[in-house]
């Protein structure tokens, strides 16, 4: 039997709700640090070290860099969980190595706001929202250059079949739009069940009207659409990224918009985050290229709802269960030999 785990660390200031009180009505010793949640400076390696400390679990706020120096140092955590539904920001093998569960929350508020957005960004940029606005408010009118695409029987390719993708498909379908999707670890049969046409990644590149992102960064997708990629699109295909913004190659990109070898894109995440404004993105004709903070999926309530999920997971890990938020499945026996011989 393991001991009584008890302690337990909220890197930041929650911004909703109240989930130390939840965690310390279980009993459990809660510490909150004192960064926003969202804005502001990000605590530093050695501040995230001297927080977390001996506790047993932490649920970390979603811009906090865990590596490894953090992991070693913490010799007590079982388990670190996110409050979204991405954890590119902390170091899977290093956590994997030392039996220390890396879980997201996936609530349902996270994956369809997302979906939501994206297919809002889609319809932005195929019916040519931003130049027919800019049209209008330079003094200008109705161009036929100007008209939108017709949406019903155009092909979008989704790379990266979760569940945000699939939640995309769902809406899309019902529009009379063909799907197909890209994804090395979803069978066919799987896809075909959401209404998806499984092919290559040249395949989807080739034959899409448009194009969404919906994978984890890992070293696998960093820089998975460069100028190669970009070039076996369509002229008049579009882009969206509401995924990581390392999937795409930036500088390619706004090579590609301002020379007219892709139509348009519409980014909500960057390699670097805040943008800086030196980021050639900046450079592109802001008719053609659609850039939100991050934010686009996060609709109101969606913190409480994955703070509600974090803090079910935290107390399955502390009580000897594997949650299904877990991410790197890889850890988990050895954090059974750690923590629950």
């Amino acid at each position: 039997m393991s001991k009584n785990f008890k302690r337990v660390v909220i890197t930041r200031e929650p911004p909703v709700g109240h989930p130390d009180e939840t965690l310390r009505k279980v009993g459990y010793d809660v510490r909150v640090g004192s960064y926003n949640w969202y804005t502001g400076t990000d605590p530093s390696t050695e501040e995230l070290i001297n927080l977390i400390g001996d506790a047993d679990a932490a649920l970390v706020a979603p811009f906090d860099k865990i590596g490894s120096r953090v992991m070693e140092s913490c010799a007590n955590v079982q388990v670190m969980v996110c409050a979204v539904i991405g954890v590119d920001k902390m170091d899977l093998e290093a956590a994997t190595s030392r039996g220390i569960l890396i879980c997201n929350s996936p609530a349902p508020e996270n994956f369809v706001g997302l979906a939501e957005a994206t297919v809002g960004l889609v319809v932005m940029l195929m019916k040519g929202l931003k130049r027919n606005e800019d049209e209008l408010r330079s003094g200008g009118w109705y161009r036929v250059a100007n008209r939108g695409l017709m949406m019903q029987g155009r092909t979008v390719g989704l790379i990266g079949l979760g569940r945000v993708a699939r939640e995309t498909a769902r809406r899309l379908e019902s529009w009379g739009m063909r799907l197909i999707g890209y994804d090395p670890y979803v069978e066919a049969d799987t896809a075909r069940g959401f209404g998806v046409e499984k092919v290559s990644l040249d395949e989807l590149l080739a034959q899409s009207d448009a194009v969404s992102l919906h994978v984890v960064l890992t070293e696998e997708t960093r820089n998975l659409i460069g100028m190669r990629e970009l070039k076996l699109m369509k002229r008049e295909a579009v882009l969206v990224n509401t995924a990581r913004g390392g999937v795409v190659n930036e500088a390619d990109l706004a090579q590609a918009l301002n020379q007219g070898i892709i139509a348009g894109a519409a980014l909500d995440v960057f390699a670097s985050e805040r943008i800086e404004r030196d980021n050639p993105l900046f450079g592109v004709d802001q008719r053609k290229l659609i850039m939100t903070p991050h934010i686009i999926g996060h609709g109101q309530g969606v913190e409480g709802s994955g703070l509600s999920l974090a803090v079910e997971t935290i107390q399955s890990v502390l009580n000897g269960e594997v949650p299904k938020t877990v991410i790197n499945h890889a850890a988990v026996d050895r954090w059974r030999a750690r923590f629950w011989k």
